[in-house]
């Protein structure tokens, strides 16, 4: 923005409000709807975040019936919401539509030959195969002459395909929630009806992963349901071969047993991931989350690279109320980066500080991206002993964020905002305390054994009670139902990828996919637990470019955590090595879809900031290996001792002389061979024993020292001289 310094800071942060939201549809793909299409949405979304309270209010239903409900209503506000070109201009319109449509109608009309016993020869099923795709192109050039026509950047309407795909969906869910007592007395009978209801549900999944995920997601369910059907292509001497199966027996498991589509991942999103999003949907609606910004501004913004410092931690407190990075950089980045630049940070590190401190919404308790409630059914234990597990590995990471944007802070010459700029935030955070009740209820309630269901049910009524004592927290009718539409359309986000990864769930159950990979995993590493490790790091850091963190915890979960725990790692410790590499994707190059959206926001190349984001985020690659060398970080674990407590010290230590050691500052700035040796340090002090331990520290003190006892900066660093504010 060539006149930006022409702005004052109001114009500024709307004009990149208004870029942001821009930006948001361009990687989403939401349409800007219509008032009449706009509302539809809105009450639809309500009436799925209404029917997950009266569930966990009056009881669930059960299983298939609540997935399958849950299921139609995420598929059908897809198909609504999100843009079928993901906003890609006016003249490109997506062939998956259609391509999905006329596997559809191929695929029924060639069920119903083959179930009835019809026979036809070759050239009848060519001729209807002919027709379809004659059909499909003939509605593909009409379709994408209108579009061209209305010639919009990003999509304004619902188109006659989503219309299609939304009956299809919630047809083919309803059959399952009208009929499963049915279904279940037949004792494993598939009938015509069951396959091609199957196989539209099947369809309507991937056309939504394709929309609201991504084409690596929707790739990967279709690469399953190949390999379901025509495994048997395969050498027989080769682990992956299976003797195929045919469509009923797929459709049998997919369809219409909770094995597949309906297993443990959209179990989970029914169930507890909802209930978590309308809570944190209710606090956001109270106010707490500008409450807790304004008191991140008010703390920390006038101290050396002060917005940067307040974003680490507001970032912090709303990962509680969110999960997801993306979301925490279109939150907090459009107040924080304006700020961060103005206090003389550059526009790359100022988005790459709101991407560093953003990722870690995805490992901070209680959400944790949703991840938590998926991993505590995986593994059989206490959602709550998930989250304690989960809590020092994730201070770690924000502390050590913090600590290197300090020096950083200081190497760089940035300042802290005046105190004319900083919110009188004491006065209303007195009055509005009674905002923080709900969550010390739902810790309460959780630690005192309540379900992972009720208690934020529980906490989810007392935000709404207690915003009434506020006149401008009160929720009206409308306010109400925002809540509840919010909630609905968020979950929708979570719901489609738990949908999508019961292809692979379903494959691994039908045809032993696991131990087929296991055993390919196990040659490749030959056991080695190093090379364990390091395989799955980089199986999770590849496959998670392109996929929701959810979803790559599952692929990883059934590819490499058998493997893992068989070369010795702790089971606890294997999930949370798998899920944080899964997060670290989002900031690892080349996708790093954080990083893009924090460099658009800040109007700085994405290269840089990407770059600086990874650096910033360094410890994030080292507090896995930390906890699964040193099981003792995952508190619960193991019996508290004085040596537990000693071994937990020096890995804080370690990790926060690790970030030290990035940042590259103390006093001065460190030379090249003094970074080496305190970061050699950090991961000894890092590391289980005694020895160790000690050697670690001595490096980390000598470093220290040498800050003190040698003063003079290496040659190509010049001090920065004292800084007045950026107008």
């Amino acid at each position: 923005m060539s006149d930006s310094s022409k702005m004052t800071v109001e114009q500024e942060m709307k004009f990149i409000q208004e870029k942001s939201d821009k930006l948001e549809k361009q990687i989403t793909g939401y349409r800007t709807l219509g008032k009449r299409d706009t509302t539809i949405l809105i009450i639809a979304a309500g009436l799925f975040g209404l029917f997950h309270l009266y569930t966990a209010c009056a009881g669930l239903f059960t299983a298939m019936v609540q997935r399958s409900v849950h299921l139609s209503f995420a598929l059908s506000i897809c198909m609504w919401k999100f843009s079928a070109n993901r906003n890609s201009g006016a003249k490109k319109e997506p062939y998956g539509p259609f391509i999905f449509l006329g596997l559809g109608t191929f695929i029924t009309i060639f069920l119903t030959f083959y179930v009835k016993r019809i026979t036809a020869p070759a050239p009848v099923h060519l001729a209807y195969a002919a027709v379809i795709t004659a059909l499909c192109i003939i509605a593909y050039r009409l379709t994408k002459k209108s579009r061209i026509k209305r010639n919009e950047e990003v999509e304004t309407k619902v188109y006659w395909y989503d219309y299609l795909f939304i009956a299809l969906s919630i047809m083919s869910c309803w059959y399952i929630t009208i009929f499963t007592n049915e279904i279940v007395m037949r004792q494993g009978n598939v009938y015509l009806i069951d396959q091609i209801m199957g196989v539209w549900l099947l369809i309507c999944i991937l056309e939504a992963t394709r929309r609201s995920i991504g084409r690596v997601l929707m790739a990967i369910g279709i690469i399953m349901m190949i390999y379901c059907r025509f495994g048997f292509l395969f050498p027989r001497s080769n682990v992956l071969w299976h003797p195929g199966f045919k469509v009923a027996m797929i459709m049998r498991h997919f369809y219409l047993a909770d094995v597949g589509i309906w297993s443990t991942p959209i179990g989970v999103s029914s169930t507890y991931i909802a209930m978590f999003l309308l809570f944190g949907a209710a606090l956001h609606a109270t106010g707490l989350a500008d409450l807790l910004l304004k008191i991140a501004k008010g703390v920390f913004g006038s101290m050396v690279g002060g917005p940067a410092k307040m974003a680490v931690v507001a970032s912090s407190m709303f990962a509680m109320l969110s999960g997801s990075s993306t979301s925490n950089v279109a939150t907090t980045g459009v107040i924080t980066i304006p700020l961060m630049k103005k206090t003389g940070i550059p526009a790359a590190l100022a988005g790459a500080t709101e991407a560093a401190s953003s990722l870690g919404g995805q490992i901070t308790p209680p959400v944790m991206g949703s991840a938590a409630f998926i991993m505590a059914e995986y593994l059989g234990v206490s959602y709550l002993s998930i989250v304690v597990a989960a809590a020092l590995p994730a201070a770690l990471y924000y502390v050590s964020v913090f600590t290197m944007i300090h020096f950083e802070a200081h190497k760089i010459g940035a300042i802290g905002l005046p105190k004319s700029e900083l919110p009188q935030w004491k006065g209303e955070a007195v009055r509005k305390c009674y905002l923080f009740l709900p969550v010390i209820i739902l810790v309460v309630m959780l630690i005192r054994g309540y379900s992972a269901l009720y208690a934020p049910f529980a906490a989810f009524v007392a935000a709404v009670l207690l915003s009434m004592i506020d006149k401008k927290t009160r929720l009206n009718g409308k306010k109400l139902w925002g809540i509840f539409s919010n909630a609905g359309q968020t979950l929708t986000v979570v719901a489609i990828p738990c949908a999508a990864a019961g292809f692979v769930v379903g494959t691994a159950g039908l045809t032993g996919l696991t131990p087929a990979l296991t055993a390919l995993l196990t040659a490749l590493s030959q056991n080695n637990f190093v090379l364990t490790l390091v395989l799955t790091m980089l199986l999770c850091l590849i496959l998670g470019m392109g996929v929701p963190t959810t979803a790559n915890y599952i692929l990883m979960t059934i590819m490499t955590v058998p493997i893992m725990v068989k070369v010795g790692v702790m089971p606890l410790a294997a999930h949370l090595f798998c899920f944080y590499f899964g997060i670290m994707s989002e900031l690892t190059p080349p996708v790093a879809i954080t990083s893009y959206t924090a460099s658009a926001i800040a109007g700085a190349a994405f290269w840089p900031t990407a770059f600086n984001a990874v650096r910033l985020a360094a410890v994030a690659y080292i507090v896995p290996y930390i906890f699964v060398f040193n099981t003792s970080l995952l508190i619960g674990t193991q019996p508290f001792t004085f040596k537990i407590f000693v071994t937990i010290l020096t890995a804080c230590i370690g990790a926060l002389s690790f970030a030290i050691g990035m940042a590259g500052f103390i006093r001065r700035k460190m030379f090249l061979i003094e970074r080496f040796l305190i970061c050699a340090g950090a991961c000894f002090a890092i590391k289980p024993g005694t020895v160790s331990d000690w050697f670690g520290l001595g490096l980390i003190g000598l470093m220290f020292a040498m800050q003190w006892i040698y003063k003079k900066n290496p040659k190509n660093y010049i001090p920065p001289a004292p800084r007045k504010m950026v107008d």
